[in-house]
């Protein structure tokens, strides 16, 4: 067995954190997908180009990360990550500067009322995690005056107070980019 090396220990906490990183990226797209009025291919697509583009310089800055002379693999590797990171900004940026003056008020209708079912994670013993105790996540599908549809997570109290085909008064805000994101965060 053979020792480890400080490159070896350095190159793991680098690799752990930048995990760590990508996921809180992808996670916090998907958050503040959950509020944007846009299709989710349209970000992903200009994210993956960026990534792809950056990936024809960058590649050479994973060689280190991943001990590996592949071209191939360190652009995989970068692209991956990246992505995640300009994902996270495009939709970040378009939501947090978004114009105030362009604030309305719109009437959307409940299209559909929907529960999906998830589980908690039930733990076993030290390694072994389990299915846990069901518990059901709440969703409305919301047409917007200009026709667009969006599913929207929305909590139990307000789930069993609305009816379908009722219409609830929402604001929104065009984004720094031109898309609509409802605003504020927490208006449903």
């Amino acid at each position: 067995m053979g020792k480890l090396s400080s490159r070896n220990i350095g190159r793991g906490i680098v690799a752990g954190f930048l995990l760590f990183l990508m996921l809180g990226a992808y996670g916090a797209a998907i958050t503040l997908h959950s509020r944007t009025l846009i299709s989710w291919w349209i970000p992903l697509l200009i994210a993956f180009c960026l990534a792809a583009l950056t990936g024809i310089v960058m590649w050479k800055s994973w060689r280190w990360l991943t001990d590996s002379g592949s071209c191939i693999l360190n652009y995989i590797c970068h692209v991956v990550f990246s992505c995640g990171i300009f994902l996270t900004a495009i939709y970040g940026l378009n939501f947090c500067f978004s114009h105030e003056d362009t604030a309305k008020t719109q009437q959307v209708t409940v299209e559909r009322k929907y529960t999906k079912t998830r589980h908690h994670q039930k733990r076993v013993s030290r390694r072994v995690y389990t299915q846990g105790a069901p518990y059901y996540v709440y969703y409305f599908r919301l047409r917007f005056e200009d026709g667009t549809e969006k599913d929207i997570n929305v909590q139990r109290e307000r789930y069993n107070r609305t009816r379908y085909g009722s219409t609830i008064t929402l604001s929104t805000q065009t984004g720094l980019f031109g898309v609509p994101v409802i605003k504020p965060y927490n208006s449903i």
